[in-house]
């Protein structure tokens, strides 16, 4: 300590530096797994907090629930190494208070607050004010905005209710006063990769690459993933020489798309797992490599930008098909009862899912690979989540979650792994029964085992306290024709005979990447999926059918009796 400051070391890897030393009002961070994604929103916090005292910085998020348990965990994690305390009622010391109203000594923000209750309020007067999408998405005038997981927001809404507070205060930190704050009424957008059509909004963002310095930004980036691909595959060859020379190439490449501020203040900067090496180490790029399917791997730690591919085998109403639910109420209730301890949050499990009835049974459908094993998680209901509606005669079906493990190449254990990983997920489902799609490949017995993959997953179940319920398809798989025509009727949401079909976006990223990346094809007048990227060994972003498959046994499995009276035609594509 000396005199009123002191000193803390902190690390930083390159992209982070960037980011900090690049004065932007407006900052998009598209970022990969295990960049550092939590500590920039700390360090925006903590800058705002040191350059513009008493101000207010609004945290939008989708929902509340996922700024408590996603979000703010992580964040304030990363401001505790910064040297942030929490408030002790006991010494009467501290920097902040959560969700209550700020101690005696604390100053106070110069926007008026009455209400508390969804604020963290640092010492200094600055106010953490959390909105969310489906609840107080209005918040007071504010100086600042960051939003977390950026792609999980209606923009629209965003737009029309968290930017215009973004006002205000302009004689304090802004145009008016005698030392502008160049961050004052901006935002920071942080995110990992957009997968679906209505997040694409966040890359309209790098347009000023091209129109400032005369190239696709995105277009360039997705050469360097590639190119780390092969890099990826030549360390695990071994080849010490093309590793070299492809690491060089992306060096070359990645010094061609410097990040640079626009002239209307803007920053687009994409990282991956690569920027942070340093901390992370190339094991554990291997390791992921290893565990994850191509095209999954390339977007969540790469941070591949993926375009929903032309000819898709299933053609998704684009406004209605996911949706986000987590449990406020209950998230509330909890917070309070554990004085919002954000590392206890941070542990979910399934009371967190508004989409998760505890007293109705689950549907489990697996698809037993031989590189990794995947498990879909679903339940029917009456609601649907992505409109708002709720229906009398109607089913909603929904995929609420999903699972993968990797299989371990000298005995069966990824059967464990995934199966552990579904009950320490739904420990707290009151209804344990397991409504057991059965993988007709899964009754395959192997020479290294005694049981098949589905006896040993019953067996794991029934010995973690769930009753199971099996059901079968006919057939070895979901015919490929006639599974495409029931997803012809399912999608476009017309005949009230079929399903409404839904998926839980949070929850469920890898399931609607491997949708929206499986082509079709067809085969002497019939339609059947494009399964070949299963079986390329090179580097096609496109081997991610498997979650699509998981997810059609279990369709095809309950509701394909209804087309077997309409094979003489196919339907048209919506």
């Amino acid at each position: 300590m000396k005199d009123k400051y002191f000193e803390i070391d902190v690390n930083v890897n390159p992209a982070q530096f960037r980011l900090m030393t690049l004065m932007a009002k407006y900052t998009y961070c598209v970022w990969s797994r295990g960049t550092g994604k939590s500590w920039i929103v700390a360090a925006f916090i903590d800058e705002i907090i040191r350059t513009m005292p008493r101000c207010v910085i609004t945290l939008a998020q989708a929902t509340y629930g996922q700024a408590l348990t996603k979000t703010l965990p992580s964040t304030f994690k990363a401001l505790e190494a910064f040297g942030y305390v929490r408030y002790n009622e006991k010494t009467k010391q501290g920097d902040y208070v959560v969700c209550r109203t700020p101690p005696d000594g604390y100053l106070r923000p110069y926007e008026h607050i009455m209400d508390f209750s969804h604020c963290i309020t640092f010492s200094n007067g600055t106010l953490l004010y959390i909105l969310s999408q489906d609840g107080n998405s209005r918040g007071p005038n504010a100086d600042f905005n960051i939003t977390d997981e950026a792609i999980t927001i209606n923009k629209q809404k965003f737009d029309e209710e968290v930017a215009p507070t973004n006002r205000g205060n302009e004689q304090l930190f802004g145009s008016l006063s005698k030392h502008p704050k160049p961050r004052h009424h901006g935002g920071l957008f942080v995110t990992s990769a957009p997968y679906e059509p209505e997040q694409k909004w966040i890359l309209e963002h790098a347009r000023y690459y091209e129109e400032e310095r005369g190239y696709n930004l995105i277009d360039r980036w997705n050469s360097v993933v590639k190119l780390q691909m092969q890099l990826i595959d030549a360390k695990s060859k071994n080849d010490a020489a093309l590793f070299k020379d492809i690491w060089n190439e992306c060096v070359r490449i990645r010094r061609t798309i410097q990040p640079f501020v626009s002239k209307d203040g803007e920053l687009f900067h994409l990282a991956s797992i690569f920027d942070n090496i340093a901390n992370v180490g190339f094991s554990y790029i291997m390791r992921e490599y290893a565990i994850m399917d191509k095209l999954t791997f390339m977007v969540e730690i790469l941070n591949f930008i993926s375009d929903r591919i032309e000819g898709c085998y299933y053609h998704f109403n684009e406004h209605n098909k996911y949706y986000n639910a987590t449990n406020d109420v209950y998230i509330r209730e909890f917070s309070e009862d554990i004085d919002f301890n954000f590392d206890a949050l941070a542990d979910g499990n399934s009371l967190y899912d508004a989409d998760c009835n505890a007293n109705k049974p689950l549907e489990l459908c697996f698809d037993w690979g031989s590189r990794a094993s995947f498990l879909e998680v679903a339940q029917p209901s009456t609601y649907d989540f992505a409109t708002d509606t709720t229906f009398i005669d109607r089913v909603v079906d929904n995929t609420i979650n999903e699972f993968y493990a990797k299989r371990d190449e000298n005995d069966d254990t990824e059967v464990n792994v995934i199966i552990d990983q579904f009950c320490n997920y739904y420990r707290h489902h009151v209804n344990k029964t397991a409504v057991f799609f059965r993988d007709r490949y899964g009754d395959i017995r192997h020479a290294n085992s005694k049981k098949t993959y589905n006896e040993m997953a019953i067996e794991r179940l029934i010995k973690n306290g769930w009753q199971v319920e099996q059901r079968t398809h006919p057939g070895i798989e979901p015919p490929q024709h006639e599974k495409y025509l029931l997803w012809s009727y399912v999608t476009a949401e017309k005949d009230e005979r079929f399903p409404i079909k839904r998926f839980n976006a949070a929850k469920c990223k890898h399931i609607l990447l491997s949708m929206n990346n499986t082509k079709v094809k067809e085969v002497q007048g019939k339609f059947q999926k494009d399964k070949s990227s299963e079986r390329n060994s090179s580097i096609d972003p496109l081997d991610a059918t498997h979650f699509g498959d998981v997810v059609d046994k279990r369709m095809w499995t309950k509701y394909g009796h209804l087309i077997k009276k309409k094979y003489d035609f196919v339907p048209v594509r919506v």
